[in-house]
């Protein structure tokens, strides 16, 4: 009997504690949530600056089965759009899935050092992506659908160089929403369509249901089950006007245990295709186009 008491007693001292730390999420001053939000942004705004980043990204290159010339060169498959490096760099060759690299020239390295023949850089079944490097260029393979793609980075690119960051609503506290998860049991898969046309399955694990200005919404969240935080694409009544026309993406934190989530959409960013032409970004699914004005978040950037 002493030993269910203190079971119960675990059980609600549990309760009372998962409720508190619940409660202390969603209370938050003005002042700090202001610096949070600042923060993020100037994260934000070192992440584009970043090597990892989306402005130093010059080439998005297809490659064809078999053989595929890369440099600067004018007869060259995958014609590097600047004549301050070599007019063949190497061949890339695609063949059954695999993607091998062979230099032309002195001075392409990779993690393990020099580069000196016909290199295995990217194989998806054995977990091989290697990245390659020659002076301030940077490149590695990606694969989206059945197509493999070389994308390719500056790290002296001129829009780094240029770059003063990018415009964005006032921090309002009123877009710090309390939301609610609503769970997909089991899981459903929806399809994304990527800027390139690429249609994809995507994990659903559940939408997020909230209420503004009287009004009930709901957005499909993407996210597996490992994952710490959920992933939204979404378009509203800003997109295309002062947002991208493409919509703008978020992360939040996966619900706690009473179902409800912080939706801040303060922290709404642009996708990369704003800030290069060469990424392939997902769009948002009809679902997640929302009849609702989000003047929070990131505006759109440049020409896009």
């Amino acid at each position: 009997m002493n030993q269910m008491k203190n079971i119960s007693a675990l059980i609600s001292l549990f309760v009372i504690f998962s409720i508190s730390c619940s409660s202390k999420s969603e209370n938050i001053s003005t002042q700090e949530h202001l610096e949070e939000i600042n923060q993020w942004h100037e994260n934000q705004m070192a992440s584009l600056r970043s090597e990892t980043g989306w402005l130093n990204l010059i080439g998005l290159y297809w490659l064809e089965e078999g053989l595929n010339s890369f440099g600067s060169g004018i007869d060259m498959n995958l014609k590097l759009e600047s004549d301050i490096f070599p007019d063949e760099i190497g061949t890339f060759e695609l063949k059954d899935g695999k993607v091998f690299f062979t230099p032309n020239i002195d001075g392409v390295t990779s993690k393990a050092g020099e580069v000196n023949g016909k290199t295995l850089i990217f194989d998806q079944d054995q977990g091989i992506s290697e990245a390659l490097s020659f002076q301030s260029l940077n490149w590695v393979i990606i694969k989206r659908a059945d197509a493999y793609g070389l994308r390719l980075r500056d790290f002296e690119a001129q829009a780094i160089k240029k770059f003063e960051g990018v415009d964005r609503y006032p921090v309002d506290i009123s877009w710090r929403i309390i939301a609610e998860f609503v769970p997909n049991n089991p899981p459903k898969e929806i399809m994304i369509t990527n800027v390139i046309g690429q249609t994809t399955p995507n994990l659903s694990p559940g939408s997020i249901k909230f209420v503004y200005d009287g009004s009930t919404y709901k957005i499909d969240a993407l996210g597996n089950e490992e994952d710490e935080e959920l992933f939204l694409i979404f378009a509203d009544a800003t997109s295309g006007r002062e947002t991208y026309g493409g919509g703008r993406y978020m992360y939040v934190k996966k619900a706690d245990a009473t179902g409800k989530i912080i939706l801040d959409f303060n922290k709404a960013y642009n996708p990369p295709c704003v800030y290069t032409p060469h990424a392939t970004c997902p769009l948002p699914p009809r679902q997640n186009i929302l009849d609702l004005a989000i003047t929070a978040g990131h505006k759109n950037f440049g020409d896009h």
